[in-house]
């Protein structure tokens, strides 16, 4: 599992052709099936350079008649003066006006991808909105286009993993890795968002991978031109991908104190990390991440305080104090479901009793194993004490018996971690240490920082991801590590395995079927886009002379950031129009007499056609 081959046969490529085929297949199944969520309504309008609820389309959908206040108000929240955010002072003389695709399309100006991206998502992700921009440009505006570009760098992680495993360790280490890439439900959950989750993912393995490379070649003194020019440019654009990412290159700084040993080295390291922290540098004090500092902070203190007061009826969902019981509680999950092995146990299992009799037998299984050939007893019935000892707790489980004996089996296949790393030479131990640190940090980063804002909202697989595949590369040496083991453990090992497969697929079929809230967010499915399906509808139906009524829902301002221009949400006919011919010149209006119904208001004829009842399908707006 250590070997240093790294010659692929055609039967390799053959392997790696099915899994890459089986890992495509995956991602793009049922991949615009689901409406887009709120998070990816986002998504869309900043691509596009436009606010969600309209913050730089004031003269769209308004009209000012008069004003004894002014025109435009300098947000009270701002730490400069106005450039970016601007906030529309809303009264009685603002009124909605008649508008059209061609003026909801007017060409965007640098300032609107700024305040756009600084409104709807704190200034975050502007290379992910750059790339998608132009995807759109070339694939088109729609919900299957905008999520693609999220299974096109899935797809590379699966890849990227592969060239890593086989780069610092095996082939077999490589295939094995990227075949658990393309099933892992958490990889295919996320290449189905319109969000920045699987980009990031991908460049900070990338990064990684040119990083590693750099430190051995260091210490060979070889050259790394080539890599030093590849890690900046990807750690620079992994942090203007998600600024997350910076537990990453924390992450790399912490492996380069301990292995980079020379003074020439430091300083190329030190020019490197200048030069990659330069764009984001450039972003927050010229671009449009100029309020994002003061964003964060804003969050974190409305957070605490929802934590606080409100920590189960609020907004943003469940959000407790950080204490040590609710962040272990919360960061549990984020371990174990690193581990496919153990991957949707905390949310399934349940019962004290229950768990420590499946940790005990898991602990006795160890011993058993260490401590077997001290004790004299017939071969046939002490190959048989292993799967007597597993099975033996079902008598004790009241629920899920079948998963607390992969809990016990998953116990001790998992013991065997220090034998991998004892078997590994010295290059081979260091390089998975590089492994240890990125598949642990990311979360202690994540746990340091809940404690430090006081609130567990932060405490979200998502935002720790990056682990997820260097953890993988460790189970592939694992599975490995398992044929050299007795036939009798082995076999138990592997049988848990495919019971927990099964499992796992389970949730694949729930996440398929939009009834996963950890990897889709929603545990009742939603329905196909509504408003793809009212803008489809416009188009078959619209003649001139007609009006086209959006529902003018009331805006609740949950922060100064959401605080726009008028007192109803435009968000319907904005996502709508997204969908409509970027010229059109079909008359559309907010309709303030009703919250519920895209209508069309036929030319003589009084009564409405229904376009898309909404009530209930906004998902996310509510």
């Amino acid at each position: 599992m250590f070997s240093n081959r790294t010659n692929e046969t055609p039967k390799t490529w053959l392997i790696f052709a099915v899994i890459l085929i089986a890992g495509i297949a995956l991602r793009l199944h049922n991949l615009d099936r689901y409406s887009i969520f709120f998070d990816e309504r986002s998504t869309m309008v900043i691509s596009q350079g436009v606010v969600l609820e309209g913050a730089n389309q004031k003269e769209v959908f308004s009209k000012l008649t008069v004003s004894n206040s002014g025109f435009w108000k300098t947000p009270e929240f701002s730490l400069r003066p106005p450039r970016v955010l601007r906030s529309f002072t809303y009264n009685e003389h603002y009124a909605p006006r008649a508008f059209t695709p061609a003026e909801f399309w007017a060409p965007k100006t640098l300032e609107d991808y700024y305040e756009a991206n600084n409104r709807s998502d704190i200034g975050n992700s502007p290379f992910y909105y750059l790339l998608l921009h132009f995807w759109m440009e070339v694939f088109g505006i729609s919900d299957f286009s905008a999520r693609s570009l999220s299974v096109f760098f899935s797809v590379l992680i699966i890849g990227l993993t592969y060239l890593f495993g086989r780069r610092f360790f095996s082939v077999n280490t490589g295939l094995i890795a990227s075949a658990i890439v393309a099933i892992e439900p958490f990889f295919i959950g996320y290449s189905q968002q319109a969000r920045s989750y699987s980009l990031m993912f991908f460049l900070t393995l990338l990064a990684t991978y040119f990083f590693l490379q750099i430190i051995e070649n260091e210490a060979k003194k070889r050259h790394s031109t080539k890599l030093y020019v590849g890690y900046v440019v990807t750690a620079g654009l992994s942090i203007l991908s998600h600024f997350l990412s910076i537990a990453v290159l924390l992450g790399h700084a912490l492996y380069a104190l301990l292995f980079l040993r020379t003074i020439k080295g430091w300083i190329k390291m030190a020019v490197s990390a200048v030069l990659a922290l330069s764009g984001v540098a450039w972003w927050m004090i010229y671009g449009g991440g100029t309020y994002t500092l003061y964003t964060l902070s804003y969050q974190a203190d409305l957070y605490k305080r929802m934590a606080d007061t409100r920590p189960y009826d609020n907004p943003f969902g469940v959000i407790l104090p950080a204490t040590i019981g609710n962040v272990f509680t919360k960061a549990l999950p984020l371990f174990s479901d690193l581990v496919i092995f153990t991957n949707g146990m905390t949310d399934a299992l349940a019962g004290k009793k229950n768990v420590f009799v499946a940790i005990s037998i898991g602990v006795i299984l160890i011993i058993w194993y260490r401590f077997r050939n001290h004790i004299k007893m017939n071969d046939k019935l002490k190959a048989a004490v292993p799967f007597i000892l597993t099975i033996s707790g079902a008598a004790f489980y009241s629920n899920h018996k079948l998963q607390f004996i992969i809990l016990s089996i998953s116990i001790f296949a998992l013991s065997f971690i220090p034998d991998v790393h004892m078997q590994a030479d010295k290059q081979q131990r260091r390089r998975l240490l590089m492994v240890y640190i990125m598949a642990l940090f990311p979360t202690f980063f994540l746990i340091i920082m809940s404690f430090k804002n006081g609130h567990t909202y932060g405490l979200m697989q998502r935002y720790s991801g990056f682990s997820f595949p260097y953890v993988i590369i460790f189970l592939s040496l694992l599975l490995q590590y398992y044929n050299t083991i007795k036939l009798e453990f082995r076999a138990l090992i592997f049988i848990g395995l495919a019971c927990q497969l099964y499992f796992v697929s389970l949730r694949l079929g729930e996440f398929y079927a939009d009834r996963s809230p950890k990897y889709g967010y929603f545990s009742t499915p939603r329905e196909p886009n509504p408003y793809y399906e009212a803008a489809q509808k416009i188009k078959e139906l619209y003649q001139k002379g007609d009006t086209i009524l959006y529902p003018a829902s009331r805006y609740q301002i949950l922060s100064e950031m959401d605080r726009t221009f008028l007192p109803y949400s435009v968000q319907d006919a904005q996502v709508t129009n997204l969908y409509l011919p970027k010229d059109a010149q079909y008359v559309q209006v907010m309709d303030t007499t009703q919250t519920t119904h895209i209508l069309l208001k036929k030319a003589g004829k009084p009564e409405p056609v229904v376009i898309k009842k909404l009530k209930g399908l906004r998902y996310g707006l509510e």
